[in-house]
Parts: C-alpha cells; sequence; structure tokens
C-alpha cells in the first residue's frame, strides 16, 4: 500500500513538473515572439513610435479641454503641458528615423513613412504657434483649442499611416501555408 502511494505521488509529482516546463516554454516562445529582430513588426522602435504619437495626442487633447474648460488658463500649466506635448512629438520623429533604418528600402514602408513624418511636421509647425501662445502671461485658450485641434488632427492621420504600415509589415511576414 505505501509503495502504490509512492508510485501515484510519484506520478503526480512528475505531471506537475511536465505541466509547469511546458508552460515555461511557452512563455518563452510568445517572448521570442515580442522581441523579434529589428526590421519586423514588433519591434521596439515601432512600438516606441506608436506610444509617443499617442502621449502627444493625449497631451494635445488634455489641453484643448483645458482651455476648453477653464475660465482662465494658468500659464504655468498650459507651458508645462505644452512642452511635453512637444515632447512626444519630438520622441516620435526620433523613434521613426530608427524605424527607416529597420525597414531599408522597402518602397511601401518608405512611403508610408515619409507620409507620416510629414503629418508629424504638421504637428509640429501647430505645436509651435501653441507653445508660443503658452508662453504668454495671458494664455488665449481659443488659440491653444485651435492649434491642438489641427495637432489632434496631423497625430491621428500620423497614427492611422503607422498602423497601416505596421499591418502592411506584418501581412508581409506572414507566412504562406
Amino acid at each position: 500500500m505505501l509503495r502504490q502511494r509512492r508510485i501515484v505521488v510519484s506520478l503526480f509529482t512528475l505531471v506537475a513538473v511536465l505541466a509547469a516546463s511546458s508552460s515555461v516554454f511557452a512563455q518563452r516562445d510568445r517572448i521570442e515572439q515580442r522581441t523579434r529582430p529589428t526590421g519586423q513588426i514588433g519591434s521596439w522602435s515601432n512600438q516606441r513610435a506608436s506610444r509617443s504619437v499617442q502621449h502627444a495626442r493625449n497631451y494635445s487633447r488634455d489641453i484643448y479641454r483645458y482651455s476648453r474648460d477653464a475660465k482662465s488658463m494658468e500659464p504655468a500649466v498650459a507651458k508645462s503641458q505644452s512642452e511635453e506635448l512637444g515632447r512626444n512629438i519630438t520622441k516620435a520623429q526620433q523613434e521613426l528615423v530608427t524605424v527607416q533604418k529597420e525597414v531599408g528600402s522597402d518602397p511601401a514602408a518608405v512611403s508610408a513613412l515619409k507620409s507620416i513624418n510629414e503629418h508629424l511636421a504638421a504637428a509640429v509647425k501647430h505645436h509651435k504657434m501653441l507653445h508660443e501662445e503658452c508662453c504668454k502671461d495671458s494664455v488665449d485658450g481659443s488659440i491653444c483649442m485651435n492649434c491642438c485641434n489641427t495637432i489632434i488632427l496631423e497625430l491621428d492621420k500620423a497614427q492611422a499611416e503607422h498602423d497601416a504600415l505596421m499591418r502592411s509589415m506584418e501581412m508581409k511576414e506572414k507566412p504562406s501555408n
């Protein structure tokens, strides 16, 4: 009876160890998929570029709401938020330079990145006007709202182009069966 118990316990232990190890291998496979070599969908530069555009969009939307809802805009707050907005747009542009190196000379990717950069350049232009307004002693909320509205539209276009680029890269990578 004791011997049978030991065998049963040993079998349960073996099954538990095998189940745990297969889970570890499955996790490792998922990690390897996320950390593919550069130039492929899911590369860190692509993710960082997308995240920076999203953060910039969030700051622009927040400034828009602040300028719309506040009775008067606090210049220090407006300036600080505008600086963060600009920092995120610049960061997105820097990440796209890295993405450009990763995709190489793929004509579709180069064309998409050019379009994304044009939208980011337009956002930078309007951010400059926004930041000039936010640095004044008396911030005009309507000017801020107009600038932010245009920035949001340009960032939305850049994000849509980036998403389309990622989908096309993903389709190119998908192995044919």
